[in-house]
């Protein structure tokens, strides 16, 4: 159960990494790498609930629950690179300051 903005934003990215089949076997994922998929959507689909309420409000929403389900799709038809940019372009809409504020921390202007 994802509890808060930075685990959902951890989910996203361990989905990046992990999907659609080298889901290791911790916590809820086993040997069923399909299902291991179902739940590790279920789980991102279930923190968008937490998402700050100025962005469920907005227009974005439906973007961002599109860019989940077609990422879900092209996973579980195989295609790793298109359901990966997808949830990364999510992750854009979720937390689009995220690279300036790496590089802001590195010492490095973008």
């Amino acid at each position: 159960m994802i509890k808060n903005l930075s685990a959902l934003k951890d989910a996203i990215g361990f989905t990046v990494l992990a999907a659609p089949d080298r889901f290791p076997k911790v916590g809820p994922y086993g040997d069923d790498q399909r299902k291991n998929l179902d739940i590790a959507f279920e789980r991102l689909r279930s923190g968008l609930v937490l998402l700050p309420q100025r962005l469920r409000e907005s227009a974005l929403m439906p973007e961002v629950e599109h860019l989940l389900a077609e990422s879900y799709s092209a996973y579980a038809a195989g295609d790793r690179k298109r359901g990966s940019l997808l949830l990364q372009e999510l992750e854009n809409i979720v937390h689009p300051g995220r690279f300036v504020e790496y590089a802001a921390r590195k010492g490095v202007t973008l």
